[in-house]
């Protein structure tokens, strides 16, 4: 049988990342992101002392940390830190007891793709660019 490997991605606390990340494995960042983050696949962990300024999507959602921005999930989504922006679930969702939400929660139908926060990413990403010329 052939081991599976698992990719995810480190980033340690003093790490500023200035735009958006789309990764097609795991992420769990303790750094400062000024952008959205999008994961495909695996784990996106926010954890305590990281902080996301823009959109978070991904399949398995963990914030520990603080997002200021919408939070997607597909899959699993587990909040003990701070979400200030809307929060869109699709499995199961898990508060727990140091949650801070400023926002709506909303459950939806398992249509939510990676493929439509990519593009969503992109347009944004677009827009910003344009203003900055």
């Amino acid at each position: 049988m052939k081991a599976q490997s698992l990719n995810v991605t480190l980033l340690s606390p003093g790490v500023t990342i200035h735009g958006d990340m789309i990764l097609d494995h795991g992420l769990s960042t303790f750094a400062i992101i000024d952008g959205s983050l999008v994961s495909s696949a695996g784990l996106l962990h926010v954890g305590p002392g990281g902080m996301v300024k823009g959109q978070v999507e991904g399949e398995h959602v963990r914030i520990d940390g603080t997002v200021e921005g919408d939070v997607h999930a597909r899959g699993i989504l587990e909040i003990n830190g701070r979400v200030k922006g809307n929060v869109f679930y699709c499995g199961t969702i898990r508060l727990g007891p140091r949650a801070s939400l400023e926002g709506q929660i909303k459950r939806k139908a398992s249509e939510l793709t990676i493929e439509n926060a990519a593009s969503n990413v992109q347009q944004l990403s677009r827009a910003a660019f344009s203003n900055v010329v």
